[in-house]
């Protein structure tokens, strides 16, 4: 038999082996012990959302508008927003937190106290207000609690003293950043100059 007619070595074939045994066990490893589990969640598509702002210090103004144009419906415990101001006065930058949505606020379609994080920049007395501004939307307990397209998240911001009033020329930009918690993206960013 010539050396061109042997078969592959042994060397060659317990390399082969170790390989296959290697590839299988980072297979079986990353199914049994969870590893798949740290990854992140995908954020939802939101296609489009539109914003308002109310501008003025009466009682149906001052009110924020979030509206979901297109894109996937979003539980409202998934979510977050971040209301921030800016301005040329002394008390600038301010930055509130709503969170542990949807809230349920001592009034119908109110916010609770304590799901207000920072500055005081949110009014949680919502359902005190005429029908016009027909309270808080969507992230309330009396809602649907599923931002869905068509709805609007609505909310008001305080305008007295630790609040802030856009009529009054001292803040000059309005940032609204909704975030979705399990995958910590931002699904909505508005900005609103008054």
């Amino acid at each position: 038999m010539s050396q061109q007619d042997r078969a592959v070595t042994p060397v060659i074939s317990t390399i082969l082996v170790v390989a296959i045994v290697v590839i299988l066990a980072a297979t079986v490893s990353v199914a049994f012990l969870g590893i798949t589990e740290n990854l992140t969640e995908p954020a939802p598509i939101v296609g489009d959302t539109t914003g308002e702002l109310i501008p003025g210090g009466g009682e149906n103004e001052q009110v924020v508008q979030i509206t979901h144009v297109a894109g996937d419906s979003i539980a409202v415990e998934e979510i977050e927003i971040i209301v921030r101001v800016s301005g040329s006065g002394s008390e600038f930058p301010k930055e509130a937190r709503l969170v542990n949505l949807p809230s349920d606020g001592p009034f119908p379609r109110s916010i609770d106290n304590d799901d207000i994080q920072g500055d005081n920049l949110v009014d949680s007395t919502g359902g005190q207000f005429t029908s016009e501004y027909n309270g808080d939307q969507i992230i309330v307990v009396d809602d649907s609690n599923i931002w869905t397209p068509s709805d609007t998240i609505q909310f008001r911001l305080n305008s007295g003293d630790e609040g802030v009033d856009f009529s009054d020329g001292d803040a000059d930009e309005l940032e609204v950043v909704i975030v979705h918690k399990p995958s910590n993206a931002i699904i909505s960013e508005h900005t609103f100059r008054p």
